[in-house]
């Protein structure tokens, strides 16, 4: 295949060509990989000419005897044949694949023009054919300051892996760099590969002569220093599963990497140089001038307003979305943001900054930074210039340092006081308790303003939801029939904030206490005069708690997974309105949470406490069963009530019920190995029982029984070990 000159060229602009004629790679090339800060020597080399990029995600070895020219091919087979080899921090490993590669380090190097590749990618799980471009000799002391990958395959995005065309710039000053699905087999058969380089200002990338990318010197540094090529056979190992295929059973015992030639053309007075030149130009290409490449439009930068600060529920965040040129909007595309949340589309289309806007909801999590994660383009939506490019979207990923998210506003819930109700003379000490939806820290001392003209102190219970204050009656205050709190004061700098640094809703603070008066006047003594015989004293009363009431109005529910939900309808109730009650859960499994209709707090893990207003607002429990792990949770809930004034705690009997989640329909079909056959009832009684075994987590089941049920069963062991959950 000889390969034509790319649009805005002609065959005048060639420098040069290599066709692979003959049977032997000629000088320009090396068989390994090498480059400018190994100063061309092979990569993590053995020492018998091998050479890897060792890192992490390699499964392959590169030898020169898997490199051969035939036929005017270039082939760089991959096989499956463990070698010993040295990685990239220098140790020595068995690498389970020997591949090829090669390179034009110091023979072949260029600043600038446009490069095409005629190449059949391999086919395989693990295939990993990279085109790429770093710093060569000519590029002095940079080192290896940039990385160009014209293609890499095997990159799974949006299409299958033997379509999707994968390019990168690593720099300096960061990386740009996406999989696209071009909707070609590009293991089919040859196809092109370029890239137009203008250096220090743009890169474009094509496949079949069709634009696929563009990145500008406004986006990330472009480089401007001679490069080399290399073109490798790499095969990635099972660490890259998730963005990449890799190795394993199904992988062929051979892929072969086809290039079959390699062309550059350079405008002469361009001021593009090449290193290794073996065509001449024609002198008539300097009169041509190539068309300017399609700027393709991409993000530039992106804003938030508020830039910094702490946001809550129902705060509005505006962010825009600054392009490189104008692009005009279609549909409602949206970025995902890390708290959960989204910023929708609202304005901008047809210049070149789009703004976005999302409300903080109480769903939203904690973050202390808020970021942009992703562009979502739903339903058709677009992004595009005026002549129909699609917008590079990549930079669009932003974190904001110093824009914390924290849904719930921290807010005072309930005030108590103990005792709460009776007739309080001078001396006498009384404490008042406010809760909180969340743990509040303290700094300074806090007072609260009281209704008799008094004010109580706090003393205690930073860090928790639960904060005291104490005051005891003097002479000087105001006889009052109902004691009450008029507000809460924070003097000299005081103050009641959340982890996050944000302060309290005050305002639940100010409450009355209806049969709790204070007396300050009393009546002198008579003194008798003769003796009188002792009497029994009465032993005061000292404030205790009293054992809260835990009511369960059904101990056994059934919740559907995949998101069904189920109300546990549970209260506690106290006969003490002094004591602080909350409810303790254990046994919460981690594919279920429970949320309160007081604040809307989604709480996870195996020990939880609430408080009784939590409680007693209604607790929801959600399920996301999957079918993995129990399909029967059992909950224990203990209700505990503390007396704010004297520490006394008293704890109610546990009490359990049990959570149900039914398994997805496919699990209680006859194993698959069972199914048509006499054993397949018997295969599902085998499941069954060693579901139930498992469920229990006794681990002191009678395998003598089970090994009974099963004794005419075929395989069950094996089944037992597969199908133990996992944790």
């Amino acid at each position: 295949m000889t390969l034509s000159a790319p649009a805005g060229f002609t065959s005048s602009d060639l420098v040069y060509e290599e066709n692979f004629s003959g049977t032997a790679l000629d000088s320009d090339w090396h068989t390994y990989i090498t480059s400018n800060a190994a100063n061309g020597y092979p990569w993590n080399t053995n020492g018998s000419g091998g050479s890897t990029p060792g890192g992490p995600y390699n499964a392959d070895y590169d030898m020169p005897s898997q490199v051969s020219v035939s036929n005017g091919t270039l082939d760089l087979t991959a096989i499956k044949q463990p070698i010993s080899g040295v990685n990239q921090g220098g140790v020595t490993q068995t690498f389970p694949i020997v591949s090829g590669a090669v390179s034009s380090y110091g023979d072949f190097e260029f600043n600038g023009g446009y490069l095409q590749i005629s190449m059949k990618a391999p086919s395989g799980d693990g295939a990993w054919p990279g085109l790429w471009l770093m710093p060569g000799a000519g590029a002095g002391s940079s080192g290896d300051n940039f990385e160009l990958d014209i293609q890499e395959g095997g990159f799974t995005g949006s299409g299958p892996a033997d379509q999707n065309f994968s390019w990168h710039l690593h720099g300096p000053s960061g990386w740009v760099g996406n999989t696209i699905d071009s909707g070609i087999d590009l293991t089919a058969g040859l196809h092109t590969y370029g890239i137009n380089w203008i250096p220090g200002e743009s890169i474009t990338w094509y496949l079949d002569g069709k634009q696929m990318a563009q990145v500008t010197s406004a986006q990330v540094a472009i480089p401007d220093e001679p490069m080399q090529l290399m073109m490798n056979m790499g095969v990635a190992n099972s660490n890259a599963s998730g963005w990449h295929t890799s190795l394993g059973g199904s992988t062929p015992s051979s892929m072969q990497m086809l290039v079959d030639e390699v062309q550059l053309y350079q405008k002469a007075g361009s001021g593009e140089t090449v290193t290794g030149a073996n065509v001449t130009p024609s002198a008539s290409s300097s009169t041509q001038t190539p068309p300017a490449p399609t700027i393709q439009p991409a993000v530039t930068q992106v804003t938030a307003s508020p830039g910094t600060g702490i946001e809550h529920a129902g705060d509005a965040i505006t962010m825009t979305v600054a392009f490189n040129k104008a692009v005009t909007v279609t549909g409602t595309p949206a970025l995902s943001l890390n708290d959960g949340g989204t910023a929708s589309y609202v304005s901008g289309s047809g210049t070149s900054a789009l703004t976005f806007r999302t409300t903080v909801a109480s769903t939203d999590k904690d973050t202390s930074a808020l970021a942009v994660t992703g562009v979502n383009l739903p339903s058709g939506a677009s992004i595009k210039d005026a002549s129909g490019v699609a917008a590079n979207l990549s930079g669009a990923m932003k974190t904001f340092s110093g824009l914390q998210i924290d849904p719930v506003l921290p807010a005072v819930t309930q005030a108590t006081a103990s005792p709460g109700t009776g007739t309080e003379h001078v001396g006498d000490t009384v404490t008042l308790t406010l809760g909180f939806n969340e743990a509040v820290a303290v700094s300074g001392t806090p007072t609260l303003s009281l209704n008799n003209g008094a004010t109580a102190t706090y003393v205690g219970g930073s860090g928790t939801s639960a904060l005291n204050f104490r005051t005891t009656v003097a002479s000087t205050d105001t006889d009052i029939s109902a004691l009450g709190i008029a507000g809460v004061n924070l003097p000299n700098g005081a103050s009641i904030k959340d982890a996050s640094g944000v302060a309290a809703n005050l305002a639940g603070a100010v409450k009355t206490f209806s049969g709790l008066q204070v007396a300050t006047s009393s009546t002198a003594p008579t003194i008798p005069t003769a003796p009188t015989a002792p009497t029994n004293p009465i032993t005061p009363t000292t404030p205790s708690s009293i054992a809260p009431v835990l009511t369960i109005a059904d101990s056994t529910l059934k919740v559907n997974g995949g998101g069904g939900t189920v109300d546990l309808g549970v209260e506690v109730t106290t006969t003490d309105p002094n004591d602080v009650v909350t409810v303790n859960i254990t046994g919460l499994p981690r594919y279920e949470t429970i949320t309160d209709k007081l604040d809307g707090k989604t709480f996870r893990g195996g020990n939880i406490t609430l408080t009784a207003a939590q409680v007693d607002s209604g607790l929801t429990l959600q399920s996301n069963y999957g079918g993995w792990d129990q399909p029967v949770a059992t909950l224990k809930l203990t209700a505990t009530a503390k007396d704010p004034a004297t520490g006394a705690v008293a704890t109610a009997s546990p009490q359990t019920m049990t959570i149900t989640d039914p398994r997805p329909a496919a699990t209680t079909a006859d194993h698959r190995h069972a199914t048509g056959t006499a054993t397949a009832s018997l295969a599902s009684h085998s499941f069954a029982l060693l579901n139930q075994c498992l469920a229990g987590h006794s681990g002191r089941a009678d395998h003598g029984q089970i090994v009974a049920s099963l004794s005419n069963g075929a395989n069950w062991n094996q089944d037992l070990y597969l199908t133990r959950p996992h944790h």
